[in-house]
């Protein structure tokens, strides 16, 4: 069959663009780790508290939930007291997102210091990439994830090291995820 000029003079062409939007509207994951790590000398050794971070950049909100560990004395768990886990300063632009992430807690042996930590982080999602700097105890070890990608891992000192606050430094590391 031919088709003429005048017959498709009654034919409308519709063309549908959409651009996607999807690398700017996800969720990124943040979880930073305090653990006892099995070593000579190590008391209770095991998770001892997991901060989990969840930046939504379509809502522009970060949402912040943690857990802790216990302690074990004979047949009694002993809760962590003193748990404090806060985020400051959010900053939302299209792709990237900053914070401040502090986190406290302390085994529910009343007499143990805090394990301390606080630490800036910057998120870019365009470019995948993420900046972490600040400082923690340098007892028990420490770990950050984004999205399951290691940024951070530090290995615990000796049990002394628990004291004081946010003593060990950890300059700018920069990852991709």
């Amino acid at each position: 069959m031919r088709i003429s000029k005048s017959m498709c003079a009654g034919i409308v062409v519709a063309v549908f663009v959409t651009f996607s939007t999807a690398a700017f509207s996800e969720t990124v994951t943040v979880v930073i780790e305090t653990r006892i790590k099995e070593k000579t000398l190590s008391f209770e050794a095991g998770m001892k508290s997991t901060q989990t971070l969840k930046l939504n950049f379509d809502a522009q909100k970060l949402t912040s939930d943690f857990s802790t560990g216990v302690t074990n004395i004979a047949v009694t768990d002993l809760k962590s007291v003193r748990d404090k886990f806060v985020v400051e300063g959010v900053n939302f632009t299209k792709t990237a997102a900053n914070f401040i992430a502090k986190g406290q807690t302390a085994s529910g042996v009343l007499f143990m210091p805090d394990i301390d930590y606080k630490f800036s982080i910057t998120v870019d999602i365009a470019a995948r990439e993420v900046v972490l700097s600040g400082c923690h105890d340098g007892y028990p070890s420490y770990k950050v994830l984004v999205n399951n990608s290691q940024v951070y891992d530090f290995d615990q000192e000796f049990l002394g090291a628990l004291l004081g606050t946010c003593d060990t430094d950890v300059g700018s590391i920069t990852k991709n995820f």
